[in-house]
């Protein structure tokens, strides 16, 4: 699919996120396994996984780039698979060396993404992870834990998270 095609299909599904929700739910991610991005065909199953319109997958090889089912990504949340500075620093120490970096990201099952968040290259999320939002994420974390922080670091487990919530009751049951 060629870049055009992908740019005015991208806008196609941000109008149907807003006017459409429950179809771009289920759409979207069709979109995303014909573009390249390891998807699970049963993605929205269950209805609860979500990936807003607004993401970036700022990506060359979008294989590269794996989601697991029931998963949520806020808005504005950025995928980088690549890092151009690399071949920018090598060509600065010699014009003829050339070379790039392309890594790729994964996010585990039943995972929640926080608005603004960057995920860069090599990153790799466990299941169950909740990440903060304007976080910026690179290495490996493992699974069932809350991350945040610029770098992200570990705060704690996601029991632990969701112990201390209902300790508090600062949440609305429904």
């Amino acid at each position: 699919m060629n870049r055009y095609k992908r740019a005015m299909l991208k806008l196609y599904y941000k109008f149907l996120g807003r006017f459409r929700p429950e179809k771009y739910k289920e759409k979207y991610p069709l979109f995303l396994r014909q573009i390249g991005i390891n998807i699970s065909e049963n993605y929205y199953s269950t209805k609860h996984g979500f990936i807003a319109p607004s993401v970036v997958f700022d990506a060359n090889d979008y294989s590269l780039i794996s989601i697991g089912d029931v998963t949520t990504i806020s808005s504005e949340v950025v995928f980088l698979t690549h890092d151009y500075s690399i071949s920018k620093g090598l060509k600065m120490i010699d014009p003829n060396l050339s070379g790039r970096f392309l890594r790729p990201i994964s996010v585990g099952a039943n995972s929640f993404i926080g608005m603004r968040t960057i995920l860069l290259p090599g990153t790799s999320i466990g299941d169950n992870v909740i990440v903060g939002a304007g976080s910026v994420v690179k290495g490996t974390f493992p699974d069932n834990v809350v991350i945040a922080g610029n770098p992200a670091k570990i705060l704690c487990s996601t029991q632990e998270w969701a112990q201390r919530h209902i300790e508090l009751s600062d949440y609305d049951k429904i």
